[in-house]
């Protein structure tokens, strides 16, 4: 209510101002007017404000403030972004059976100093239409081929070591074969000596793979040398050859040391393959797979078990063995 009072108030004093202006223009001699530009420019902007005024009064709404044109907001330079290359998800090997035909394989294999017997390694590698190195029983030979990391320094596919006639192998080439495991080649040792051995560098080894030595095997018993199968998923089972077993016992080391028992370390995540009895899988274990399938060490003497069954269980290995290495080089290229 004070504002509309207020108002007119304004209203009727303006209006009073208008009427004292029109009386004195009236009320002057009659003489010529003069036109004068700035008293007119004057009375014209007085008479636009009043007329304003009073419109705002009327409408009881205050004068608009003037209409700014727009202001176009400020957009900052984009800044280039860096190209990315795209991602190769395509793989450059070729399949697993025609890489399997070019893979290094380095071998080493004692019992070539017993010209009683028949190696068994080369018999299984060569069955399965494979090129290898074969170093025999010649240890210098063997640790120069180790030196060299592989054709062209590109490390071998596949190392074997079998240990059996009881030789020198030993110390720094556990220390070699633990390298090559660690730039990505694959291997496979056949060790009947972890109950002397195993706290030295083979500890190197057996560390990586999860394992502990447990007790020695010297049973008398041709029986007791029968070993059995304790992972039948696991491929070494499988590939290529089905079916396979270690129950045909030649007694050819009987009355000797037979091998060596061993046990999964706490924590471990290798896989037992074989073991002297087949409800245990965590003791008495003769044989595992581990370091992702790139290692599989075997406690038992290759030439305790006859030549059909054995020869076909180094195949499995072999494979599994090289496809391990193959999915390596698949996931690093």
């Amino acid at each position: 209510m004070f504002s509309t009072l207020h108002s007119r108030s304004k209203l009727a004093l303006l209006f009073l101002a208008l009427l004292f202006i029109i009386a004195c223009t009236l009320g002057s001699a009659p003489t010529q007017p003069t036109f004068d530009a700035t008293k007119a420019a004057l009375e014209l902007e007085a008479t636009a404000m009043v007329l304003q005024l009073t419109q705002s009064a009327m409408s009881n709404q205050p004068a608009a403030a003037p209409t700014l044109p727009p202001v176009a907001p400020t957009v900052a330079p984009q800044q280039p972004q860096p190209s990315v290359a795209p991602v190769n998800t395509v793989s450059t090997m070729p399949d697993f059976d025609t890489w399997m035909k070019s893979a290094s394989i380095l071998v080493f294999e004692d019992i070539a100093a017993d010209f009683n017997v028949y190696r068994y390694v080369p018999i299984a590698i060569s069955g399965m239409g494979l090129n290898y190195v074969d170093e025999a029983d010649y240890l210098g030979r063997f640790k120069n081929q180790l030196l060299t990391n592989g054709p062209g320094g590109q490390g071998w596919d596949l190392i074997i070591a079998a240990k059996e006639i009881r030789s020198d192998l030993q110390g720094e080439f556990y220390v070699y074969l633990n390298d090559a495991l660690g730039r990505g080649s694959s291997v496979i040792l056949e060790e009947w000596d972890m109950d002397r051995l195993g706290n030295g560098k083979l500890s190197l080894l057996t560390g990586r793979c999860g394992v502990d030595f447990s007790r020695n095997w010297s049973d008398t018993d041709i029986n007791d040398t029968v070993i059995y199968a304790l992972n039948g998923t696991h491929r070494a089972h499988h590939e290529p050859n089905e079916g396979i077993s270690l129950s045909n016992v030649t007694g050819y080391w009987l009355g000797w040391d037979l091998g060596d028992r061993m046990r999964l370390a706490p924590g471990s995540s290798a896989t037992p393959l074989w073991g002297l009895y087949g409800t245990s899988t965590s003791n008495d274990i003769v044989a595992v797979s581990c370091v992702d399938d790139r290692f599989i060490i075997q406690t038992y003497s290759t030439h305790s078990y006859a030549q059909n069954r054995v020869v076909s269980v180094w195949q499995n290995y072999i494979y599994s063995t090289l496809r391990a290495r193959y999915d390596y080089l698949a996931a690093n290229q």
